[in-house]
This record gives C-alpha cells, sequence and structure tokens, in this order.
C-alpha cells in the first residue's frame, strides 16, 4: 500500500504524455517560419511534432524491462529530470536539427515515466489498481482541455515559451522520491511462478499477442478524430475554424468522464468484457460519423469514439497485468503501452489507403467496421466459454 504522497506522485504523471507529445502543436507554423531557410523545412517541423512520439513507443518496452530490474523510482526519478531538460531544450536551441535531437530524448525520457507510473499503479492491490489507472487517464485527459488554451495564450509571446510548460516534471520529483525502493520491481521468477503458476506462459503468449492486436487498434482510434474530424467538417461545408474545435473539445471532455468510471466499469464487465463493449460501441460510432450529414451527428459520433478510446487506454494497462506472468508485468505494460502509441505511426499510412477506396468517409466507415468486428469477436469467444462452462454444470 502506498501513502496519498506516493499515489499522487503515480498520477502526476499523467499529465506528462499530454505536456511532452502534444504542447508543440499549436506553434509548429510558428518554427516553420522561424526556420523557413531551412532545407525540407516542412518535413522537419512535421516531424518536431511527431519524432517524440516515435521515441515513447520504441522506449516504452525497454523502459518496462528497466523497471522490473530497478522499481520505478529508479527509473522515474532520472526520466522526469531528463524530461524537463530535453523538453525546455527547444526554448533555447537555434537550429532545427538539434530541436529534433531534443524531442527525440525527450520521448525516450517520457517512456520512462510513463512506464514507471503505470507499472508501479500495476503493482498495487487490485481494487485500487483499477481505480488509479481509471484516473491516471483522467488526469491526462483533463490536461488536454487546459493544455491547449495555454499554448495557445503563451503561443502569442512566441514559440519558444510553448516548450517551458515541460519544466512542470520538476514539480513531480520530490513526489516520486517518496516512492518505495521496491515499487514494480519483479519478484524473482520462481517465486512469482509459485504466486501463480496458471500465468507462466512467457510475455508473448497468446492473450498478449491479442491484447498487442488491441492496444494498436485503440492508439489508432486516438487519432482518427483529431486529424480527420476537421477535413470531414469541412466536406460537410462547414469552414468556420471555430467549429472545428467543437468536436474534439467535447470528446475530450467526454474521455475525462469515462475515464473516471473506468474502476467501475472494469468491476461489472471484467478485462474481456470492457473490451467487447468499448470496441463494438467505438465501431458503431465510427460508422455514424462517416454516414452524417450534419455537424451534430457527427460531433456525437466523435465524442462516443472519445469516450470508448478512453476507457480502452487504461485497459490496456490492466490487460498487460492480467495476461502476463508477475515477473513481467512491467516489461508487458510497456510493451502493450508502446505499440499502442507506435501503432498511431501506421495510421496515417492505414487512412490513406482508405480514403483511396471509399473517399473521406471511408476512413470512419471501414476503420470503424473493422473495429466493431474485432469487438464482435470478443462478445461471441465469452459467450462460447459461458456455454462451456455451464454445459459440464447442467449434465
Amino acid at each position: 500500500m502506498l501513502p496519498k504522497i506516493g499515489v499522487a506522485a503515480l498520477l502526476a504523471c499523467g499529465l506528462f504524455p499530454t505536456i511532452g507529445l502534444f504542447s508543440p502543436g499549436l506553434v509548429l507554423p510558428q518554427i516553420e517560419r522561424a526556420f523557413i531557410d531551412t532545407p525540407n523545412v516542412k518535413l522537419l517541423t512535421e516531424l518536431v511534432g511527431t519524432l517524440a512520439g516515435f521515441a515513447f513507443a520504441i522506449g516504452a518496452p525497454i523502459a518496462g524491462a528497466l523497471i522490473a530490474r530497478l522499481g520505478c523510482r529508479r527509473v522515474l526519478l532520472p526520466a522526469l529530470l531528463l524530461f524537463a531538460v530535453a523538453g525546455t531544450a527547444p526554448a533555447l536551441l537555434q537550429d532545427l536539427w538539434s530541436i529534433l535531437a531534443a524531442r527525440l530524448v525527450l520521448g525516450f525520457a517520457l517512456s520512462g515515466v510513463f512506464t514507471s507510473a503505470l507499472a508501479g499503479i500495476g503493482a498495487l492491490p487490485e481494487g485500487l489498481k483499477m481505480r488509479l489507472f481509471g484516473l491516471f487517464s483522467v488526469v491526462g485527459g483533463a490536461t488536454a482541455i487546459i493544455l491547449f488554451p495555454l499554448i495557445g495564450a503563451i503561443g502569442h509571446f512566441g514559440w519558444q515559451p510553448a516548450f517551458l510548460v515541460n519544466l512542470m516534471a520538476l514539480v513531480a520529483v520530490p513526489l516520486a522520491m517518496t516512492l518505495p525502493r521496491t515499487l514494480g520491481m519483479a519478484a524473482p521468477q520462481d517465486a512469482a511462478i509459485r504466486l501463480d503458476a496458471a500465468r507462466d506462459r512467457g510475455l508473448l503468449n497468446a492473450a498478449m499477442i491479442g491484447l498487442l492486436v488491441l492496444a494498436a487498434m485503440a492508439g489508432m482510434g486516438m487519432l482518427i478524430g483529431p486529424i480527420y474530424a476537421p477535413l470531414y467538417l469541412v466536406q460537410l461545408g462547414i469552414s468556420d475554424t471555430r467549429l472545428f474545435a467543437v468536436p474534439a473539445t467535447c470528446g475530450s471532455i467526454a474521455a475525462v468522464c469515462a475515464s473516471a468510471l473506468y474502476g467501475r466499469m472494469h468491476a461489472v464487465l471484467g478485462i474481456r468484457g470492457l473490451w467487447a463493449v468499448a470496441m463494438l460501441a467505438m465501431g458503431a460510432a465510427l460508422v455514424l460519423a462517416g454516414i452524417s450529414t450534419n455537424m451534430m451527428l457527427f460531433t456525437v459520433a466523435v465524442v462516443a469514439n472519445s469516450a470508448m478510446v478512453a476507457l480502452m487506454a487504461p485497459n490496456v494497462s490492466a490487460s498487460a497485468v492480467a495476461f502476463s506472468p508477475p515477473h513481467l508485468a512491467a516489461q508487458a505494460i510497456g510493451l502493450a503501452n508502446g505499440v499502442m502509441f507506435g501503432a498511431q505511426l501506421a495510421f496515417p499510412l492505414l487512412a490513406a489507403w482508405l480514403r483511396s477506396v471509399a473517399g473521406l468517409g471511408g476512413v470512419f466507415l471501414l476503420f470503424g467496421a473493422l473495429v466493431g468486428l474485432i469487438g464482435a469477436g470478443i462478445a461471441f469467444g465469452m459467450v462460447l466459454a459461458r456455454r462451456q462452462v455451464a454445459e459440464p454444470v447442467s449434465s
């Protein structure tokens, strides 16, 4: 059991994925203008926004292995310091390539922060663990609601000050110092197996492989609204840029509410039941978005999709703990979350193919149909398993 300050330390880490990955987004046009004479400036500017996510996806499984060996605190403390330094560095750097290097380092640091917090939560007792997985996502969602207006206001003073928000990582350092040294550290393999011999299946067992597919779908679902919703609204004849923010803002609010309910939803549905419900509802929402002919209906669909993704994100970590041997739980959390965020890099390629086949609406329709079919498959498997259990009892 952790004292309240330890719980606060783990939850505070939910701030930093949003801050680290998305804080430069609103000032990218200013960065492009500032380095207009740099060759390939458009591509390099886009990489300022995406390169940290790439490094994060690669670093998360590595961070999980380090946490299993060293514990959360020994990984989290240097990761927070490195996050603050690398995240703030672009405010002082004078060329685009140096900024890209700093963003790459920030992504690796973020993988240590994010995975340490989730591995620490995953080591807690069951009821508390599920509540905190949900609250961790609440912190991230609430940060998004506050961060974008804040960066927009700071951006009036130039693009450099926008990177100063990464210094918030220093506030979490004293909190992280209160974490127990052994939190998240893997028990010896033989002891872990004695505690739960049924889960001695290795890291990449069948359930974990299935989870990685679900994590990839959840990661792609995070992108479809923010990237393609404005384009779809233009297709509906809407040109007011202020209206473009409506689906995203409402979706962020819905995501916070859904994340807060995760603990209760898990208690009612279980891990697999929650996957089935969330995937089915997400699929239906995306299909509805793809056939929408007015902004209100489209916004409702995007909000529903955001809420379901918000339920999936903590379920990725909960599933990783449940589907892996106890001594590999930290590695499983790192791997699953790395796949969830790494899949976002592949989604534009998938979306481009879907758009070439069925137009912009087809991105929502066909991806939604795929997600819905996966959810239906999970639900069918659960029903089949219950029948197989019930038949011997009735006989």
